[in-house]
């Protein structure tokens, strides 16, 4: 994953120091202290809207692999019942296995960032 550079947060001390720095210099340079300030809060709205959808976006497929998990488990427990007792077992706790093995590699993924 590419790391982006964001502008750091805006902070209190960064407005008063633009107030003051205004009070300072004058009307001459008010745009170019508004146009900053506006800058890095847009960059600072934005990289915070990257990381909300990412996250969203994150979710939806841990939801979607939950249900397709539930989904194809039901299949399978309904394709291996013409397979016998036995058959039907052994055929069940091996889609059930792959199954958990795909959760588990998602939720290890995710836990690292991936």
């Amino acid at each position: 994953m590419m790391a982006t550079r964001t502008a750091p947060p805006v902070t209190p001390d960064d407005l008063r120091a633009a107030v003051a720095a205004n009070a300072e210099l004058g009307r001459d340079y008010e745009d170019a202290l508004t146009d900053s300030l506006l800058e890095r809060f847009d960059a600072q709205v934005q990289h915070r809207l990257r990381q909300r959808t990412t996250t969203m976006l994150h979710d939806a497929v841990t939801v979607l692999i939950a249900l397709g998990s539930i989904g194809l488990g039901v299949v399978f427990v309904a394709a291996s019942d013409g397979l016998g007792a036995f058959g039907a077992t052994v055929a069940t706790i091996v889609a059930w296995i792959g199954i958990a093995v795909v959760n588990v590699a998602h939720a290890r993924a995710r836990s690292r960032g991936g």
